[in-house]
Parts: structure tokens; C-alpha cells; sequence
């Protein structure tokens, strides 16, 4: 067999293999003994029929049967043998099985593109100076307190802001019910879910009041029962209640665990607080590392590859509406231009990949499995899950080769880190 691999482009391969015309015709005999034993035919016992028969009977049958063989199985003999990386299922152009004729094909593949990186060393970075400051800590200490806190029945005043005000209402716009429920609760405070103006004609209601509000709401309003509609409500107020806020005492900090007091408790959320900062000035210079590469190193990007990294976005976004109660039966999406718009983004994401595989190669920087296993463990504690029922879950070839790609992308990107050219300062 002979075979010719060429480059069409970048990322295309066109395949050429010549079949001799001597192993084409064991071949065809081959499939008409085989045939001759199992196929019945009229007047003859199964195997006993005349071969002459046979290969009148079923010759293009078996031809063109055996034209489709012979380019598959060459097809992975080539790809085996060239060590391509195929994307794509194969642009196949060959003629017929022919006994006394070599058989001739070509086919056309999307392949992996063989990256050459370049200049990715010296990549200027940003690295911030991590500082805490103690109006951080006290933010941080507050935000807890919301947490905590606590709602009590409101004596001697209507609604005010912050206030939780509990009510049943009836909505309706151009004459028709759009909405209504016999209990909800909301917090006057950053218009969620009615809006700021539904919120600021609530002011002063008391428990037992009934008030008409009418809100005008715009188009692109999130809840589409309201959007770009004036919508009347009809509301009877149950109760309204103000919150109050923990004391910022030994017995605050008591709810958190291994905290033995209050000054424990700034230490712990200052340190805490230091990890979050130094957390996001490493991925901003990460950021300016994967800039610089795109930068520096131009070529061809499979789209194979890209379309792949757009449906995965596209589905990362999907999921996350649905987790946040989005019916997405119901939203109106518009798919292609929603793919058009994260197109540009997956090509940059693919390209960054392709170009730290490329590195870790260059550089033989390699995963070994103790550490894809020491990773396993890491995510079974940090998931509180048992490590068989992680190592079950990356049983597969391909979710443990991925698991190895994260790995291998995490030390190439810290080796490029590493030699970088980083200048401390803020981000521009």
C-alpha cells in the first residue's frame, strides 16, 4: 500500500493511498469464499453453490462493500501510522473496486495543527501588591452581619427602607391578570423582583393596608410578564418587619467554628480576604499571559475545534439560567447569534489551549498520575465526597484525559508565569 499525507492548509490533510492491484483481487476473493459459505442459493446447499455463480450474483455487491473496507481500514492504518490527530470524519473521493486495477482513494481530514510556540518567553505581567486594609476586614464583617440577620414585626411606623414587607396581590395590565400570589415577601431594597419604583410606592404601608400600584415597566425588564407593560397591582399588606443585625460580640463569633473571639475573627477574614486578593491578582496576570501568547503566535485554528469550545459555552450558559429558574421553553433565544457572539471568544480559548499543550511539550513538562490522583483526593475533600466515588467519576479514558489537560494546563501556565516579565502595579 502505497500513501501520500499533504497539507491542504493549516489544519487539513488530504490522504492519498494506492491499493496494489494484486492485494485488490485476494481481497475480492477473500469476501466471495466468505460470501459463498453463508449465502443459500436456490437448487445448491449453503457453501456447495458454482463461484461462478457467486461473483455474477453478488460482484458489485461485494465490490462496493469491499471499496468502503479497504478505505476504512487504510484510512486508520495512515492515521496510525502519521500519528494524526483527527477532528473530522473524512471528505472521501475513490472510484470502484475493480479485480486487475489498483484501487485509488483520497480523503481530506481536519486535523489537530501541529503548533510551533514562539516567544513566550519574557511575556510582560501585572502582578498586584496584595494589602488588606481594615475598612476591607470591617466590610467583610458586615456582610456577615447581613447575614445574620433577623427580621422583627415593625411597631409604631409604616414601611421603610430595608424593611420587609409581606403582602398578597393581584397584577394586571391592558385589562388582564398577568400575576398574582397569596404570600410573598420582599425586602425594600434593590428592586428585586418587582422593581425600585414598585418599591418606593410601597413606602409607609402598614400591616392591613391595601394600596393600588401601578408601575410602567421597560422592555428589556427581566420578567417578562412585566416587560414593557404598565402593570396595576392590587396589594394587601400582611406584615411589614424591619431587620435587625447581630451585636459584633463573643457570641457572633461563636457561630464560626474554630473562632475564638472577635480580634480571632478579623485575623481569619483578613487572611481570608488576603488569599481572595492574591487569588485575583494570579488570574489577571494569567490573563496578561494568555494576551501575550495570542499576541505573539499566529496561526490556523481548527473549526472543529472552536464550533466544539461555542456549543460548551452556550450550554455552560443555558445551564446556569436554568439553575437561577429561567424556563427556557419560554425565553425567546435567538441560537445562531448567540453562537455568532461567543464565536470570537471560543477561538481565542482554543488557540490559548493548543498553544499550552504545545509548551508543555517543548518545555517536557508532563502529569504524572500521582499527581492527577493527589488532584482526585483534593476535590473529594473539598466536595465532602468519598475518594473511590471521585475516582469512580473519572473512571472513563476521556474525563481522565481531561482531568490530565487541566493539570497540564495549570503547570504550563506557572512555568510561563515563572518566566515572565512581571512589573508590580495595578491592572490598566
Amino acid at each position: 500500500m502505497k500513501t501520500q499525507v499533504d497539507a491542504v492548509s493549516g489544519v487539513e490533510r488530504k490522504i492519498t493511498v494506492e491499493i496494489p492491484a494484486d492485494e485488490v483481487a485476494r481481497r475480492v476473493e477473500q469476501e466471495f469464499v466468505e460470501l459463498r459459505k453463508m449465502v443459500p442459493l436456490k437448487g445448491f446447499r449453503k457453501g456447495k453453490a458454482p463461484m461462478e455463480m457467486v461473483r455474477r450474483l453478488f460482484r458489485s455487491s461485494v465490490e462496493g462493500e469491499l471499496a468502503e473496507r479497504l478505505v476504512k481500514e487504510s484510512l486508520a492504518d495512515v492515521v496510525k501510522e502519521k500519528d494524526l490527530r483527527i477532528l473530522s470524519l473524512p471528505s472521501v473521493d475513490h472510484g470502484k473496486v475493480t479485480e486487475g486495477k489498483d484501487f485509488v482513494f483520497s480523503a481530506t481530514v481536519e486535523v489537530v495543527p501541529m503548533v510551533e510556540p514562539g516567544d513566550y518567553r519574557g511575556i510582560p505581567v501585572v502582578r498586584e501588591k496584595v494589602a488588606v486594609t481594615d475598612a476591607e476586614v470591617a466590610a467583610a464583617i458586615e456582610r456577615l452581619r447581613e447575614s445574620f440577620a433577623q427580621y422583627h414585626p415593625v411597631e409604631g411606623r409604616g414601611a421603610a427602607v430595608s424593611d420587609l414587607v409581606e403582602f398578597a396581590f393581584t397584577a394586571s395590565a391592558g385589562g388582564e391578570t398577568v400575576d398574582r400570589s397569596d404570600s410573598v415577601a420582599v425586602v425594600l431594597s434593590g428592586g428585586v423582583p418587582f422593581g425600585a419604583d414598585f418599591e418606593a410606592r410601597m413606602l409607609g404601608v402598614a400591616p392591613g393596608d391595601a394600596r393600588a400600584v401601578e408601575v410602567s415597566y421597560a422592555a428589556d425588564y427581566p420578567n417578562p410578564k412585566y416587560a414593557g407593560k404598565t402593570v396595576a397591582f392590587e396589594v394587601r399588606v400582611a406584615g411589614v418587619r424591619e431587620k435587625k443585625l447581630p451585636e459584633l460580640d463573643e457570641g457572633f463569633a461563636k457561630h464560626f467554628g474554630d473562632v475564638t473571639g472577635i480580634d480571632d475573627l478579623r485575623g481569619k477574614i483578613a487572611a481570608r480576604l488576603a488569599v481572595e486578593a492574591e487569588e485575583r491578582s494570579r488570574h489577571r496576570a494569567e490573563e496578561d499571559i494568555r494576551k501575550g501568547l495570542v499576541e505573539r503566535n499566529s496561526f490556523e485554528v481548527p473549526a472543529t475545534l472552536v464550533k466544539r469550545q461555542t456549543v460548551a459555552m452556550m450550554q455552560d450558559t443555558f445551564q446556569r439560567l436554568a439553575a437561577q429558574g429561567v424556563d427556557l421553553k419560554k425565553v425567546n433565544m435567538d441560537v445562531d447569534k448567540m453562537s455568532e457572539r461567543f464565536a470570537p471568544n471560543a477561538e481565542r480559548m482554543v488557540r490559548v489551549s493548543l498553544l499550552l499543550d504545545a509548551i508543555g511539550k517543548k518545555e517536557g513538562i508532563d502529569v504524572a498520575f500521582s499527581e492527577i490522583d493527589a488532584e482526585m483526593k483534593a476535590m473529594a475533600e473539598a466536595g465532602g465526597m468519598e475518594y473511590a466515588k471521585v475516582r469512580e467519576m473519572y473512571s472513563s479514558e476521556d474525563r481522565m484525559d481531561a482531568l490530565r489537560d487541566r493539570i497540564l494546563e495549570r503547570k504550563v501556565m506557572a512555568f510561563l508565569l515563572e518566566n515572565a516579565e512581571v512589573r508590580e502595579g495595578a491592572p490598566e
